[in-house]
């Protein structure tokens, strides 16, 4: 008996600490309110598939939760088992964390680090050494690749080409797509020119060698340098909506350069305005670059929020009212243009809003408890308001008491 005693202490102590972490974390939980959605108008289908992810803090007391139609899920009602395993993720990350499980097991769980078609599950993330110190030009693509009609899976890792005229500091991953049978990756990349000692940000295309388990330049996108003036500065960027979420495939992918312009009002407040800029679509098979020239009803400060297929969606702030246009690239004509409105929003709360299919998702970004906080969503071309509700707190007790309620994101599950 003796030689386990070690063991049994061990387990012992295990369980009074498993033990206490719960106790703990059930009674703050307990103290927290309910929330849950009240239909004004429209039909409550709209949000069989809707979950906010959101913050709540009051008197120094407050956790994440989630809410859906089934309720408000604090973070401290998982338990210790289920927060290692990330249960409380993205209903998609669910999803794929139980249709894949060993596929997914040791991955990131962060959405935009995932490809997915009907043939392929890709996983690409950036990593790198720093064992010896961080060293530029040391970064690798950490690469998974699964065949789901072979179940066949191919995991590498592989360093990013080094450039002897430029030196990357930085980079992000921002692209995984799959064009005919090739895998390739757009990286937002940072770093130092040699030749004309400037900061060059880039958009770089990899060309994945599975087989090889190698990574090849294949082109530059787009390149823009530090601006010399003071007020002026050039930006880049891509247009996608799929940060958020798992990327899905496609053949051309949107970008941005503007000229932005700052005015300072005062020491602690200046605005910024686009006084040019163009937007183009590069196709990931042929590595052609197409300019999209906008209409003059789409305005310089009207921000290209979103592509759905063919279509670009502009969102705009005009007089307090979120006002969205849609635009065709192929025909080159506007399809439609909404002005959303939520009542009594402030400028401090500001709004959230998700564009998913042929519908957008607007929720006020914050609230207190002299704040409404009401979900619209309204159908992009006819601009009918699909659903109506407020987000209520079924603690009539604590409804008097200050309270702050963030909202991070809105999710659907497909």
């Amino acid at each position: 008996m003796k030689r386990y005693w070690k063991l049994i202490l061990l387990v012992s102590f295990t369980v009074l600490v498993i033990g206490a972490f719960y106790i703990q974390t059930s009674t703050a939980t307990s103290r927290l309110p309910e929330f849950a959605f009240e239909t004004v108008n429209g039909d409550e289908k709209e949000i069989e598939k809707l979950t906010l992810e959101a913050s709540f803090i009051q008197e120094g007391i407050g956790d994440s939760f989630q809410l859906n139609v089934d309720g408000t899920t604090y973070w401290g009602e998982y338990s210790y088992f289920e927060r290692i395993l990330g249960v409380n993720q993205s209903p998609k990350m669910e999803r794929l964390q139980k249709d894949y499980r060993n596929f997914m097991r040791g991955k990131s769980m962060t959405p935009y680090h995932f490809y997915e078609d009907e043939n392929f599950l890709v996983y690409v993330n950036l990593t790198w050494d720093t064992m010896n110190g961080y060293q530029p030009n040391d970064f690798e693509l950490d690469i998974g690749i699964l065949d789901k009609v072979s179940k066949e899976e191919t995991s590498f890792q592989a360093p990013i080409p080094v450039n002897k005229n430029s030196m990357i500091y930085s980079m992000d991953v921002e692209g995984i797509h799959i064009i005919d049978g090739q895998l390739k990756i757009i990286s937002r990349n940072y770093s130092y020119d040699k030749q004309s000692e400037k900061d060059i940000t880039a958009y770089q295309v990899y060309l994945v060698d599975i087989a090889a388990e190698t990574i090849q330049n294949e082109a530059i996108i787009t390149t823009k340098e530090d601006e010399d003036s003071s007020n002026q500065y050039r930006e880049v960027r891509i247009v996608n909506n799929k940060w958020e979420d798992i990327q899905q495939p496609m053949e051309q992918v949107v970008f941005e350069e503007g000229l932005i312009e700052e005015s300072v009002i005062d020491e602690w407040e200046s605005t910024y305005e686009t006084i040019d800029r163009e937007l183009f679509q590069y196709d990931l098979a042929t590595g052609e670059k197409e300019e999209i020239k906008l209409p003059k009803e789409i305005s310089n400060n009207a921000f290209p929020y979103a592509v759905n297929d063919e279509i670009i969606y502009f969102t705009e702030d005009v007089e307090g009212k979120l006002e969205l246009t849609s635009y065709n690239i192929e025909s080159g004509e506007l399809e439609a243009k909404q002005t959303i409105a939520i009542p009594d929003v402030t400028d401090e709360q500001g709004y959230m809003y998700k564009i998913h299919g042929d519908k957008v998702y607007v929720v006020p970004a914050t609230k207190n408890a002299e704040q409404d906080l009401t979900l619209h969503i309204v159908h992009l071309k006819t601009g009918d308001t699909l659903y109506e509700g407020n987000i209520t707190m079924n603690n009539p007790r604590k409804q008097d008491i200050d309270y702050n309620l963030d909202i991070h994101s809105i999710e659907l599950d497909e």
